[in-house]
């Protein structure tokens, strides 16, 4: 054997060693989490493909337990039509600040403090969405608000209220560069921030966060090892802990460099895609 065939024998080797590796941790996983936006839902026309619902059922079919892993809020899953799709086994919502049982009772919350939201609001002249046990604008949409609400096709739904006592679990800014000081240390003290798919500043309580939940709902479902597919900043920390993971083909390169494995977009079926490299379907 030539010193070049016995070079390709071995990176061959490798290579399909790592798959079937790989492969396995998938297959001895507990439970798949989910994102929505971006990894469940095409952001172009905010739907499920027929293969993606059709690959849910198939891991329920065989035994797996499935659940969500969102920024969204109850009423953003439902919203996205999401909620209907599969009997979920658990919902990671509101970025891990509310996770829910599989009949949507709480099992864990973390709300933002009511008087750190109304200063921050005093603070800026842009908008904030809040996410609670409802979802509202704080003020009149701006251009950046405007650009969430046509990409996330949330037109019919925003609702523009000043925040009174409402509890909130996640919080997007839309002029964040507005907050300076003191300020602006209390919130780096207080919250875990991360960017959405548009570059807005999402801000949760430092108690949480997806990877936070996911822990949590593995404690309450007695699992351990789990899959997690992702695109955003958000998932960043869930995918890193997770037994394996899978980034979406058009996710940002923060989430890829941090997955097992990269699969195709979205709007490529990238769930099914990466369900039968790995062997699961």
């Amino acid at each position: 054997m030539t010193s070049f065939n016995i070079y390709y024998h071995r990176k061959n080797y490798t290579m399909n060693h790592a798959i079937i590796d790989n492969g396995d941790k998938m297959k001895n996983t507990e439970i798949f989490y989910f994102d929505v936006d971006g990894t469940l839902l095409n952001n172009t026309d905010h739907t499920v493909s027929n293969n993606t619902v059709k690959s849910l059922n198939m891991l329920k079919d065989k035994g797996y337990k499935v659940a969500l892993c969102t920024g969204r809020n109850y009423d953003g899953i439902v919203e996205a039509n999401v909620l209907d799709l599969i009997e979920w086994d658990g919902f990671v919502l509101a970025n891990g600040s509310l996770v829910l049982d599989r009949n949507k009772k709480i099992i864990f919350e973390s709300q933002m403090e009511h008087d750190l939201i109304k200063r921050i609001d005093d603070a800026i002249v842009g908008p904030l969405i809040l996410e609670g046990a409802e979802t509202f604008c704080t003020k009149k949409p701006n251009q950046r608000l405007e650009e969430a609400i046509k990409h996330f096709g949330l037109e019919d739904s925003i609702v523009i209220k000043p925040h009174t006592d409402e509890i909130v679990y996640n919080m997007i800014c839309y002029s964040f560069e507005e907050i300076t000081g003191d300020l602006l240390t209390e919130i780096n003290e207080k919250c875990l921030l991360m960017k959405d798919q548009l570059g807005n500043m999402e801000m949760i309580p430092a108690n949480s966060g997806k990877h936070y939940g996911t822990k949590v709902l593995n404690k309450h479902l007695n699992v351990e090892r789990f899959t997690g597919f992702g695109d955003g900043e958000n998932d960043v920390l869930f995918l890193k802990e997770a037994t394996h993971s899978v980034a979406m083909g058009n996710g940002v390169q923060n989430v890829k460099d941090v997955s097992t494995y990269t699969t195709k977009n979205v709007s490529e079926d990238g769930i099914h895609h990466a369900l039968l490299h790995f062997g699961i379907l």
